[in-house]
């Protein structure tokens, strides 16, 4: 599955579950990876959904929460591409 960007997801660092909405995705090497921004506006670059990462999109709670609407991020993408405001992750 592909996120858009906008999308709000749920990523699980160290068994941590956090808040995100995607910025960016991009291909590297065969692997689709995703630039996140976090709701406490921190962000990371290079995640992807593989549970074998020590960080990584979690497809189950991302479903089960954010794809039904129960979770909703606090960050506006659509205000912050408007204004020209989205964080620069990749040179």
């Amino acid at each position: 599955m592909s996120y858009k960007n906008g999308q709000t997801v749920i990523v699980t660092t160290h068994g941590i579950n956090k808040v995100a909405v995607v910025l960016d995705s991009f291909m590297i090497n065969r692997s689709l990876m995703y630039d996140l921004l976090f709701e406490d506006r921190s962000a990371t670059t290079m995640v992807n959904t593989s549970k074998s990462k020590k960080t990584y999109i979690n497809t189950d709670l991302t479903e089960k929460l954010c794809d039904s609407g129960a979770i909703v991020t606090t960050i506006n993408y659509n205000e912050l591409v408007a204004e020209n405001k989205l964080p620069i992750l990749r040179a």
